[in-house]
């Protein structure tokens, strides 16, 4: 059956903040693509927790999708994931983001670290939107 619930795509969705959209939007009735970069586990946890939200179970449509939004291929694969399992994406949280591995002074903070922080929390929703 073809999906008819409105879709939203959510980054960072195995946990924390992208969690508890999650499955507040499944309470709802929606339909999720629920994106993670590492954990697995912690998705598959979110999607059950999802399942047990949806008013009806039998209708509920979410997708797990690993993908590092921080990375312009990841990003492309994501996207096309989800338009290829639902059709299109109404609501669009980009959610996932990291804080720097060692956390220090500003001064002292290393191009690396920076690079890493500005992919993830700054290129990446840019590009995905």
């Amino acid at each position: 059956m073809a999906n008819t619930a409105p879709t939203a795509l959510i980054t960072g969705a195995s946990r924390g903040i992208g969690r508890g959209i999650a499955v507040e939007l499944a309470r709802r009735g929606w339909a999720i693509a629920i994106n993670y970069a590492r954990d697995q586990e912690a998705a598959r946890e979110c999607r059950r927790l999802c399942e047990q939200a949806a008013p009806d179970q039998s209708q509920a449509s979410f997708e797990i999708i690993q993908a590092d939004v921080s990375r312009p291929d990841d990003r492309a694969r994501l996207l096309d994931s989800v338009l290829a399992r639902f059709g299109w994406v109404d609501l669009l949280v980009n959610n996932a983001g990291v804080a720097p591995a060692v956390r220090t002074d500003l001064l002292e903070a290393s191009e690396e670290s920076f690079d890493r922080v500005m992919a993830t929390n700054l290129k990446g929703p840019y590009f995905l939107t």
